[in-house]
């Protein structure tokens, strides 16, 4: 998934549709925990991602004598896809063939957290898998996003923004997002001990590290910006003059990001897939993790389009992931320099993609709430691109075409 996909707000809603959802859940809950306390739970359509992933909140009845729940939550969630019967997601139907351990183990969502899981990664717990209804039943983390948590720690009441405050600092929120690296950094080490050694978390068993971003799709992304973020919104005469520069460029910065050190990604590592309970803090959005250069965690997580941080804030964070990637042996924190290079790098490419998504949204879906997000995204874009003058000729065209660059 990426940025705009993750809002837990705005999923199309069709009654009968949600009527079909509903009974999915209740049976899935009754096989789990019987058919009483289904029919006692309480349950609250909380939206969806892309109309792909429908999450409901499930408040079950009180235990009775001599039951419990999973952690003793009565509060848990229902991942539901739109309908029964489908493949669980974006997974292909299960092929014993394939190398799957269960039918469930072909939902990636499946797949990914219990590799994530055994190399110790905070994510939530699958309490039951029905891949015939397509339901998942998940732990419950609450409703504090990382996102709300950064603007707090700076000062920042987020019910009275409509676009990203910023460029927010400081120290409370460095602090935050240290802890949000030391997973990242957590992560990349336990992906190349994986990789090194297979029995260690079952990488050979994980659909993450059989993807990876390749060149055909960094260039998609690239091209997906230059349809929607430029042709849709100025017009081909604005873009048909420049588009043998922008091929050039586009193929340079792709073939940059494909020369980088791969190691495995989240992809969606951002401040509305990260929530916080009992004091820790969790990654929500796995399920399209793969091989992509080292720092895309880092520049969706840094560069993220909701929390606009200070340049020398992002600048100290940067420091912060590279002094403790050397300590922890990952190979490419040993010049500070390069890392800064291949995140700008991959900050434009990222950033461009994003703001073409969200023109994509509006005009394709219908929903317009992503509109505040593009010019920061825009303006990522541009800041990168001052730090990298072998791609002056990229900048100069966004600067002649591109009204949010100024």
């Amino acid at each position: 998934m990426n940025e705009v996909n993750t809002s837990s707000q705005g999923a199309s809603r069709n009654p009968s549709s949600d009527d079909s959802m509903r009974t999915r859940v209740e049976a899935a809950l009754a096989d789990r925990f019987g058919e009483a306390i289904a029919r006692e739970a309480t349950l609250d359509r909380r939206g969806g991602h892309a109309s792909l992933r429908i999450y409901w909140r499930v408040e079950l009845p009180a235990p009775a004598s001599g039951r419990s729940y999973p952690r003793g939550d009565r509060v848990l969630r229902a991942l539901a896809l739109p309908e029964a019967g489908a493949t669980p997601g974006e997974a292909p139907p299960p092929d014993p063939r394939a190398g799957f351990r269960d039918a469930a183990d072909a939902w990636p969502f499946v797949n990914v957290q219990r590799y994530l899981h055994r190399i110790g990664m905070p994510v939530p717990a699958i309490d039951h898998v029905d891949v015939a209804r397509g339901v998942l039943l998940i732990e419950d983390l609450g409703d504090e996003l990382f996102e709300h948590a950064v603007w707090r720690a700076a000062g920042v009441d987020f019910d009275d923004h409509d676009v990203p405050p910023g460029p927010l600092g400081g120290e409370a929120v460095f602090d935050l997002y240290r802890t949000v690296l030391d997973v990242v950094l957590e992560l990349h080490r336990a992906a190349r001990r994986s990789l090194a050694d297979p029995a260690f978390g079952e990488a050979a068993r994980c659909v993450a590290f059989e993807r990876e971003f390749d060149r055909e799709a960094l260039r998609w992304e690239l091209d997906h910006y230059r349809e929607w973020g430029l042709r849709a919104r100025l017009g081909d005469d604005a873009v048909r003059p420049r588009e043998a520069a922008l091929d050039d460029a586009f193929d340079r910065l792709t073939g940059a990001l494909l020369a980088l050190p791969q190691t495995l990604a989240l992809k969606d590592l951002q401040s509305r897939n990260v929530m916080r309970k009992a004091g820790r803090w969790y990654v929500i959005d796995f399920q399209d993790a793969l091989r992509a250069p080292f720092v895309y965690d880092l520049v969706a997580l840094l560069r993220d389009s909701y929390v606009v941080l200070d340049d020398a804030l992002v600048d100290d964070l940067l420091d912060y992931y590279v002094a403790e990637g050397a300590r922890a042996g990952l190979p490419w924190c040993e010049d500070p320099a390069a890392v800064k290079r291949a995140f700008h790098l991959q900050t434009v490419q990222r950033k461009l993609k994003d703001a073409g998504r969200f023109i994509f949204v509006e005009r394709e879906k219908g929903k317009d709430e992503f509109l505040p997000y593009y010019e920061p995204s825009v303006g990522y874009a541009r800041r990168a691109l001052d730090e990298l003058p072998d791609f002056a000729d990229l900048r100069d065209v966004l600067a002649e075409v591109e009204p949010a660059f100024g």
